[in-house]
């Protein structure tokens, strides 16, 4: 299986080529008169071939899903997701599949009734064969795009060097480091911690979290203090599950002191399937400083501190050790 599920690049050619050719075969196939009957063959015969490829592509697109983890155990299609990231379109590309496929049996079924040597294959073929290679030539497209566009984009582009005549102009600030990646809140676990063990925050979803501080800021947090300008906090957090943690990890709050007020961002690495559907299909989240999703952070931590009556205390249950 996972032999097919490797080669669905490879399968997928079948049908895509089939979507191509067959709409020529079907507008030949239309005129009356004799001579006609060579355009039913090849009509017909680009049909079954490509219903034979998109079986294949079919099969080896669900088991290449399967391979990396893209569809939940207990689906057999990914799941519905709208918008704009890589879990819509392969939501997209695996209803397009579908589709296809339902289209085929219109299609196949109109160019092969029985017909006079002299007539068309008539304008149920060439309906249900146009709709046929669209829907094909469709989901051929985004399984492109799935493939090749998001590898391309992640290239940066190499700036051609433009000489500079003297005096040399001022430099520019080198690029973000932390551009794709909080880095410093991915260390949080070198802060020091504001709560011994996870407590649950109904503000932060109902998660499971932890706070981490610079040594400054801890201890102004601590005592209800304004924070001290630039001061670091990281919030880290985990799943429910059952009362207690989960064992995966989950996003990351982060907030830091300016001149201007806090700052804040949120890192998701790798959203679960089920949750990508509240984040637009995709599978990574990233907000910075303006980002209209962080407004609530603003709200809540418009003076940085959380009042200590309204922090959260709810710790996790303790298993009960077996006899």
């Amino acid at each position: 299986m996972d032999w097919i599920a490797l080669k669905h690049a490879l399968l997928s050619h079948l049908p895509v080529a089939a979507g191509l050719l067959l709409p020529w075969a079907l507008l030949a196939a239309q005129r009356r008169g004799r001579g006609i009957r060579p355009w039913w063959t090849v009509s017909r015969y680009l049909g079954w071939m490509g219903l034979a490829g998109l079986l294949g592509a079919l099969v080896s697109g669900l088991a290449s899903a399967r391979l990396q983890g893209l569809i939940p155990a207990h689906r057999t299609l990914p799941l519905p997701v709208w918008g704009t990231g890589n879990e819509a379109l392969l939501f997209r590309h695996a209803l397009l599949g579908v589709a296809s496929l339902a289209l085929s049996a219109g299609a196949l079924w109109s160019m092969n009734r029985p017909r006079r040597d002299h007539e068309s294959l008539g304008f149920l073929a060439l309906f249900f064969g146009l709709a046929w290679s669209a829907a094909l030539l469709l989901a051929g497209q985004n399984g492109y795009r799935l493939a090749h566009e998001r590898t391309r984009a992640s290239i940066p582009a190499i700036a051609t060097p433009v000489p500079v005549p003297a005096p040399a102009l001022p430099t520019r600030p080198g690029p973000d480091p932390e551009a794709q990646a909080p880095l410093r809140a991915l260390d949080y676990a070198s802060l020091e911690p504001l709560h011994p063990d996870a407590v649950k925050s109904m503000p932060h979803g109902g998660r499971w979290i932890r706070a981490w501080a610079t040594p400054e800021a801890a201890s102004a947090y601590r005592s209800g203090r304004a924070l001290p300008q630039g001061g670091w906090v990281v919030l880290s957090s985990t799943e429910d599950r059952w009362g207690r943690p989960g064992p995966d990890p989950g996003p990351l709050w982060a907030m830091e002191m300016k001149a201007s007020g806090p700052v804040f961002l949120f890192y998701w690495p790798r959203i679960p399937m089920e949750r990508r559907r509240d984040f637009g299909g995709e599978s990574r989240a990233y907000w910075r400083e303006g980002d209209a999703h962080l407004e609530a952070c603003r709200a809540c931590h418009a003076k940085g501190y959380v009042e200590a009556a309204q922090r959260s205390r709810w710790r996790p249950k303790r298993l009960t050790p077996e006899p």
